[in-house]
């Protein structure tokens, strides 16, 4: 069973619309650049935040440089790997590198800022295997952290480009939202509420990573759309990944408690699926959102590359979280997730076109 969407204005969903919408969703067949662009650029980006800049209080720059220690960069990746996926070469002008960076960079500082100011309302005291921020510091300096990053952030948003800076701040603004969900989603836990939450709190974040690489990259307004619902589907794939590990994780290699959810009382979709076989139900789902990102893009070789990169990703974040030696977990992993190469194996965009209807 897949968690019914929640209503499409809440959270960008597609559903129900008018032909001309769907024809909308679809950019232009892209080109794809070389993976070392890409992987390039992300250094540069690790390095920036690596290097941030003083705001006059040692105590606070250490701080706000423990956060700033590079994690996975999924969403900085997924705004370079967007930008490629549009057909742009990210090396043709200074200041196609230079929004492209600044992107990245705003998308990231975002994301740690949100995680300083999630671990107050958790009480956690772990965050990517060190003290969180506000167990180092108290929750008075943790805040302040978080709205020192959140700045930044901004201030990235807008070197990187006008339109990025208000898909910055309506992005902000929906996590805000869906984190004030989150009580009620615990006093009325629903499939439909939980997939509300998880669009607004997390998948939000990767469809403006989406959006912010497609508009650095000079893409057209409906190329930038169908790349931000790309983003918003890969986003739920991702949360639904982070269920699963939070039950089936390996707390030192995650660097964080496993059971988060479970002791703040949070539903997830796997907790709602009750009297299933979480493991492999939620792999179901994951290549579920997969196939609707895929879908959201026009045919071509940009968009296999980025629809292959996301299956990719999630398999390695969930096997880089688990414990090889329990070989149990290995072997029923290697067959849940089977379904993620179906639905990201390129050679499947020469059976499924183009979501347009033949009328428009």
């Amino acid at each position: 069973m897949r968690p019914p969407r929640g209503p499409a204005g809440a959270h960008g969903r597609h559903r129900g619309e008018e032909p001309a919408a769907r024809a909308r969703r679809c950019g232009p067949r892209a080109g794809v650049g070389a993976v070392s662009d890409v992987d390039d650029l992300l250094e540069r980006v690790r390095e920036r935040l690596r290097t941030t800049p003083s705001c006059g209080v040692a105590r606070v720059d250490r701080l706000v440089g423990d956060a700033l220690r590079p994690g996975k960069l999924l969403r900085p990746d997924l705004v370079l790997r967007s930008a490629v996926a549009t057909g742009s070469d990210l090396g043709r002008t200074a200041d196609v590198e230079r929004r492209v960076i600044e992107g990245a960079l705003s998308v990231e500082l975002l994301h740690v800022a949100t995680l300083v100011h999630d671990d107050i309302i958790d009480a956690a005291d772990v965050r990517r295997g060190r003290p969180s921020v506000v167990a180092s510091a108290g929750v008075a300096t943790a805040i302040v952290v978080g709205d020192l990053l959140l700045a930044r952030g901004a201030a990235a948003a807008a070197r990187s480009s006008g339109a990025a800076s208000g898909v910055w701040a309506r992005t902000l603004d929906c996590m805000a939202a869906g984190q004030l969900r989150e009580a009620g989603l615990a006093e009325s836990p629903s499939l439909e509420a939980h997939a509300e939450y998880a669009s607004l709190k997390t998948a939000e974040l990767f469809r403006s990573s989406a959006e912010i690489g497609a508009l650095a990259a000079g893409a057209a307004p409906w190329v930038v759309e169908a790349h931000g619902t790309f983003g918003l589907h890969f986003g739920m794939a991702f949360q639904h990944v982070d269920d699963l590990l939070d039950l089936v994780g390996d707390a030192g290699r995650m660097g964080k408690p496993t059971g988060a959810d479970a002791t703040n009382g949070v539903p997830t979709a796997i907790s709602l699926l009750s009297g299933r076989d979480g493991l492999e139900e939620v792999a179901g789902l994951i290549a579920d959102e997969l196939e609707e990102a895929r879908a959201a893009l026009r045919p071509g070789p940009g968009a296999a590359a980025l629809a292959t990169w996301a299956g990719g990703a999630l398999r390695r974040a969930a096997r880089a979280a688990v414990d090889p030696a329990d070989r149990d977990l290995d072997a029923r992993l290697t067959t849940a997730f089977g379904r993620l190469d179906d639905a990201s194996d390129p050679r499947a965009w020469e059976l499924r076109p183009c979501r347009t209807s033949s009328s428009v």
